[in-house]
């Protein structure tokens, strides 16, 4: 059986870099699902998702690379016996149609070029990094760059990266400024984070809510 190549987990500990017992038990895990067949890849990671518990299931996705759609159902699976589970045919590894990014090896950077001048960040790390545009906007405006993508994988590219695959909406009647004015706003930050990327100065990013203990007017990378 032909073998597939070795995921490699993005989860927080995984992408640091720095040594860390879990690092080499995702990579194992990663090793033995590029032996297994389809269905079998879907039942080991329903057995350590139903392992882990709550959360289990996001936790297998980003570790190896499979939608949390594909975990529940060999979860489903697995919960009846595999009685309803395919004996024959089974697809080997590395089979079925090949992800965007592997498909178009330009499609994440394009993507991060384009949130780079929106992305508005907590820095507690308590939550995902924000963005102002939608989905659909992303995959228009990707496809317009030569990267032709859906917004399901948009959005799975997003969450690869850390990022919330929902807009950063704020409340207009919260800051006085009309949708329009807040555009207009983030425009001018991303100016000046272009002429001070140039320059070589820092780009700072604050939360002023942090700091004055009121509703931010404006949190982003500037």
């Amino acid at each position: 059986m032909a073998t597939s190549s070795i995921h490699q987990c993005t989860c927080p500990i995984c992408r640091s870099g720095r040594q860390h017992p879990d690092r080499a038990y995702h990579h194992h895990i990663n090793v033995l699902m590029s032996r297994l067949t389809e269905p079998q890849r879907r039942w080991f990671a329903a057995v350590e998702a139903l392992h882990i518990g709550h959360g289990g299931k996001q936790l297998l996705a980003r570790i190896t690379g499979m939608s949390p759609t594909t975990i529940l159902r060999g979860c489903i699976e697995l919960k009846a016996d595999l009685t309803q589970a395919p004996a024959a045919h089974l697809r080997a590894a590395g089979g079925g149609r090949p992800a965007a990014e592997d498909q178009d090896p330009g499609l994440e950077t394009a993507l991060l070029e384009l949130l780079e001048s929106e992305t508005a960040g907590d820095p507690m790390g308590r939550r995902a990094k924000g963005k102002r545009s939608s989905l659909r906007n992303l995959s228009q405006a990707l496809t317009a760059r030569g990267h032709p993508t859906s917004r399901m994988t948009v959005a799975k590219l997003l969450h690869k990266l850390e990022f919330s695959p929902k807009a950063n909406a704020r409340r207009t009647e919260a800051r006085g400024a009309s949708p329009k004015e807040r555009n207009e706003q983030f425009e001018h930050i991303g100016e000046q984070r272009n002429q001070f990327k140039a320059t070589g100065d820092p780009i700072i990013s604050v939360d002023t809510k942090k700091i004055y203990g009121h509703p931010p007017f404006c949190k982003s990378r500037f």
